[in-house]
């Protein structure tokens, strides 16, 4: 749509106008965490989760194990050293009793009774773990990482893999089935924005929770006509914004005023 067909107060009314689940009800969220810990909390807390996914810090493994979670509706997070005290904490939270490594990890549980599983890398390994044969989607460059993610539908059952860097593949590690849980949003989810720079890990939670996902180029609405639609009168929300690009909460905030402000200012 050409940004002169483009109406703020529609948008904004349509905006508004969306039922949402009460706990996102007039609020904003920004979740700066690169590793998916923030999105787990917020969308799968209430519930609590069986299991979780925990890919290592590479794009190959992290489009693998975000096509898994979509497909099971199972939460997941990229690994890295500084955040294991806050992982073991949310595993703890969850209830988690099932944890799927993707990729080479040094992750070693101390909890008995945590059930440690090792995905091999390969497609048979999908429809093993899942119990559906799965279609193989190839993902260009680095940059279209968070728009395929943020395609992914569970239904469709579909294997994201990077043109630019091969899966590990350790044949060795049994295959153990990752149970499907249910949808979470309840058909009422918040407007959820994310840019190529968003965390995988993150718009697969929501994306495994049940929500849809508005990428946009750039984290300043104000930047274009098409990303002021998406937020116009959600200044005091339901809105969830994932990645520090969006800056914190009143930053985000004071620029869909501004960008509402300025362009009322323009068409009077």
């Amino acid at each position: 749509m050409d940004e002169a067909q483009i109406n703020l107060e529609q948008a904004a009314t349509e905006n508004r106008s969306q039922l949402v689940r009460e706990e996102f009800r007039d609020k904003v969220h920004v979740l700066p965490d690169p590793w998916g810990l923030q999105s787990v909390e917020l969308f799968f807390q209430a519930s609590g989760s069986n299991s979780i996914i925990i890919a290592e810090n590479t794009d190959s493994s992290q489009l693998r194990a975000a096509s898994i979670a979509v497909a099971q509706r199972v939460p997941m997070v990229t690994y890295d050293d500084s955040m294991r005290s806050e992982l073991i904490a949310q595993i703890d939270a969850l209830g988690i009793t099932r944890i799927l490594l993707v990729g080479d990890l040094p992750f070693a549980s101390t909890h008995g009774d945590l059930e440690i599983l090792h995905d091999p890398g390969t497609t048979q390994a999908l429809g093993e773990m899942t119990a559906f044969q799965f279609t193989s989607q190839v993902v260009d460059s680095p940059e279209g990482m968070v728009k395929a993610v943020a395609d992914l539908e569970s239904a469709d059952f579909t294997e994201l893999k990077a043109a630019w860097e091969p899966l590990y593949r350790e044949e060795r590690w049994e295959t153990e089935p990752i149970p499907a849980q249910s949808r979470r949003d309840s058909g009422m989810s918040p407007v959820i924005i994310v840019t190529p720079e968003s965390s995988v890990a993150s718009v697969a939670n929501v994306k495994a929770w049940g929500g849809e996902v508005w990428v946009m180029p750039t984290g300043d609405p104000r930047d274009s006509k098409h990303q002021m639609a998406l937020v116009s009168g959600l200044e005091d929300g339901p809105l969830v914004a994932l990645g520090p690009q969006f800056g914190d909460t009143n930053l985000l905030t004071d620029r869909i005023r501004h960008g509402w402000n300025s362009s009322t200012h323009a068409n009077s």
